[in-house]
């Protein structure tokens, strides 16, 4: 099995409170993800298909309104 294309993120793990297996949701950890995968869309050195994964990972994760500076407050 190559194990291409299975994500962790539908396994929930026993014994933990939801809170703790949310952990790494805050918005924070959101903004972080959607900049990685910003950053890959203009690297040069990115293969068309990781860009288009980036791109479908960064519209799931809500687009520009994934980022923790673009949520209206303070600007």
């Amino acid at each position: 099995m190559s194990g291409q294309g299975i994500s962790h993120q539908g396994i929930t793990a026993p014994g933990l409170s939801e809170a703790d297996q949310n952990i790494n949701n805050t918005v924070e950890d959101i903004s972080n993800q959607a900049r990685g995968h910003k950053a890959n869309l203009s690297n040069p050195n990115t293969s068309e298909e990781s860009k288009k994964k980036s791109a479908e990972a960064l519209e799931a994760l809500g687009g520009e309104d994934a980022f923790y500076g673009k949520q209206g407050k303070g600007e």
